[in-house]
């Protein structure tokens, strides 16, 4: 390591560093950690590549990508991701924001913006992402998040307070237990668990390092959307809509799950042009 370098040095250091964990993305892993360190924008670093980069900030990139090389997901080590334009903190215990699950808020803001003081429910919230960005897009509605798991549960909390969001009610608890809150919901949404078990130990390892609880989806990948199913939709008002994440294989199994329930269900691809999300509207 050479303790006089400009940024630009460095980064070329890091995305070799990076390559054997990262692949393609190690130029944008290694511009995700000198940004980090510097306190700007990927963008802003471009335009400073020909700084000196200084000897406390070099140490800290290295000992960030050898984390990286550990297998700890960057937003790990980062400690916060963007979603959907806001900032979420992240770490062990809670699972990463994906690019792929703004559709889910795009489709929760185009459905309720219109809605005079809707009420949206966000199951298995995790770090609150979806919930929040909700709450945030369509401020004249109540959004009620659910989570299980107590790391996750003091994110979300972190996010709610850090995105200065005050219209959400959070509640740690159990989705197989059944709503919890007195309110009927004009849209229910979810990123449950979907992944079959026997799939998880095929999983990149970085993703391997994320909580197992918000991973596994059971033998089919299909226990979370069924227990959506059967203790949830009475609390959803008549008329009222549904939009669930899956998996890209998933949109079928899924779809005959919520048939009964709805007037019509249809899966939608994400930006990638993969299956998605199931959409199903007008509650029987």
């Amino acid at each position: 390591m050479n303790p006089k370098m400009k940024l630009n040095d460095l980064r070329k250091e890091l995305i070799l560093k990076l390559t054997p964990c990262s692949f393609e993305e190690a130029d944008f892993e290694a511009d995700c950690i000198i940004a980090d360190l510097l306190g700007c924008s990927n963008s802003v670093l471009r335009i400073r590549l020909n700084e000196e980069a200084d000897t406390a900030l070099i140490e800290k990139a290295f000992e960030y990508a050898d984390r990286r090389l550990n297998n700890e997901p960057l937003q790990y080590i980062l400690g916060k991701w963007e979603f959907y334009s806001s900032e979420f903190y992240v770490g062990e215990g809670v699972l990463v924001p994906r690019p792929e699950t703004e559709l889910l808020v795009d489709i929760a803001v185009d459905t309720l913006k219109n809605n005079q003081n809707p009420i949206c429910f966000d199951l298995c919230a995790g770090s609150g992402c979806i919930g929040i960005s909700v709450a945030k897009a369509v401020n004249n509605s109540t959004v009620y998040m659910l989570e299980k798991s107590e790391k996750a549960f003091a994110f979300l909390n972190k996010n709610i307070i850090h995105n200065r969001v005050t219209n959400c009610t959070v509640t740690q608890g159990n989705l197989f237990d059944g709503c919890c809150w007195q309110e009927k919901a004009d849209l229910l949404l979810s990123n449950p668990p979907y992944i079959r078990t026997d799939v998880i130990s095929t999983l990149q390892p970085e993703v391997q390092r994320e909580p197992l609880m918000a991973l596994d989806g059971g033998a089919e990948g299909l226990v979370f959307y069924r227990a959506i199913a059967e203790k949830w939709l009475d609390n959803l008002k008549a008329g009222g809509t549904l939009a669930v994440e899956i998996g890209d294989e998933q949109g079928n199994d899924v779809k005959n799950i919520f048939n009964p329930y709805f007037t019509e269900t249809k899966i939608l691809k994400d930006y990638s042009g993969l299956d998605r999300v199931i959409l199903a509207t007008g509650k029987i």
